[in-house]
């Protein structure tokens, strides 16, 4: 399974680069750009949808370590109803058009945990979905690992095709705030009623263009939507956390079992071998408990952070945690 999908230490970097287009290849043609939902786009109340998610990774200065955050707000309120992050380590290295390689396996693992009854009903990411070079940004990587309606969210243009920084620019010149245009078929130009630079949304999951544009107007009110945002402040305070010595959550292997929900993917997808696909299939993770809930970061106290592992002990831990991951 590890040298098929890649994480193998023989590979040499233009192998692993194939094993993941392979991989985006795969994914992207099972991606669904059109509503498959379980509420209602006719309007702008959105009836029926009662819960969003945005997603975030944020870096320690060693870029060996990252901490993984999912947050669960309501709408159309927008109030925070459960959120977890856990820090991880980086198993492969960044390279473009292949971040969710890094990302998705973390953020995938903690969405297996959240609740039943808070199973979130679209799932915001802070990348690109469809508008990508092979059709399969991290949006669209989540979403179908997950088999959730998944929104990409981008602060910068990506070149695909004829999509390019000089016709975003065009495009944003024209736009007033709160106001979106078409990119291109699979994306759209935002420019947020709070201000700041224009944000690139691109379905990435069983959501269309339209309505993935609407929703991102009805829940962004400053530079980025609120599900993003408060992903975004909790990602950033765990590792400020943990560099204050408080204890903070620790996956172990995500990448693993990223790699073995892969093989499912692969193996389901003959039309012969894959049953007609039920909807909220996620797989629950029984080992991953939720920890509690707190409304907001100000409320939080110090030393919430889930978890088992204290600050001072992290690295360590960390580091024989991977040297037994390699055996």
């Amino acid at each position: 399974l590890i040298s098929k999908w890649g994480g193998a230490g023989a590979m040499t970097s233009k192998e692993q680069r194939k094993q993941w287009e392979a991989e985006q290849k795969l994914l992207a043609s099972l991606a669904v750009l059109e509503d498959d939902l379980d509420w209602s786009c006719e309007t702008p109340d959105f009836p029926g949808l009662q819960r969003v998610c945005g997603v975030d990774v944020s870096f320690f200065s060693d870029r060996t370590y990252a901490i993984a955050t999912v947050v669960i707000l309501s709408f159309p309120k927008l109030d925070v109803l459960w959120e977890r992050s856990a820090a991880f380590r980086l198993s492969v290295p960044y390279v473009p058009g292949f971040l969710a390689f890094r990302e998705v396996p973390a953020l995938s693992q903690l969405m297996s945990s959240v609740p039943k009854r808070l199973k979130p009903q679209v799932v915001l990411v802070d990348g690109n979905g469809a508008l990508h070079p092979r059709g399969c940004g991290a949006a669209t990587h989540l979403g179908i690992t997950v088999d959730l309606p998944a929104i990409g969210v981008a602060k910068d243009v990506l070149q695909v095709g004829d999509v390019n920084s000089s016709s975003a620019a065009r495009i944003a010149a024209t736009l007033q705030p709160g106001a979106w245009l078409p990119l291109c078929p699979v994306a759209g130009l935002f420019k947020p009623k709070g201000g700041g630079k224009p944000l690139v949304v691109s379905p990435g999951h069983r959501i269309s263009l339209s309505t993935a544009m609407r929703l991102i107007v009805a829940i962004c009110s400053s530079a980025s939507p609120e599900p993003i945002r408060q992903a975004d402040l909790r990602s950033r305070r765990a590792v400020k956390a943990w560099h204050a010595g408080h204890q903070v959550e620790y996956l172990s292997n995500p990448r693993l079992r990223h790699l073995e929900r892969m093989q499912e993917l692969t193996d389901g997808a003959s039309a012969e071998q894959c049953p007609k696909r039920g909807r909220w299939q996620v797989k629950a993770a029984p080992k991953l408990e939720a920890p509690p809930v707190e409304e907001s970061l100000e409320d939080q106290e110090e030393g919430s952070w889930p978890g088992f592992l204290f600050g001072p002990l992290f690295g360590w831990m960390c580091a024989c945690m991977s040297r037994g991951s390699k055996a």
